[in-house]
């Protein structure tokens, strides 16, 4: 399994961009919580904000908010998972 959930580094910015394009083009991934014990896998790429959105239904703050929109955004996706403490792989 290989993981997605690429952290900002300039020296490794082709490597970003290129398994972003690879997560863009998937359409199946899986996704899992790392900060509590949830997970939802083989979930079709473009609607991980309806997956995790209960997850964090007792949070009511903007910024989460967006960020759990911007999951079914491609350019926002990873971003968007490391503010909510998400990691997406590429489902098998």
């Amino acid at each position: 399994m290989r993981h997605l959930h690429i952290l900002p580094d300039d020296d490794e910015e082709d490597d970003s961009e290129k398994m972003m394009n690879e997560l863009n083009t998937m359409t199946t991934v899986s996704v899992y919580d790392l900060n509590f014990d949830r997970q939802a896998k083989n979930l079709n790429a473009s609607n991980l904000s309806d997956a995790v959105r209960p997850w964090f239904e007792d949070w009511s703050d903007a910024s989460i908010r967006r960020a759990i929109a911007n999951l079914n955004v491609p350019a926002l996706r990873d971003q968007a998972a490391e503010y909510l403490g998400l990691e997406l792989q590429i489902a098998a």
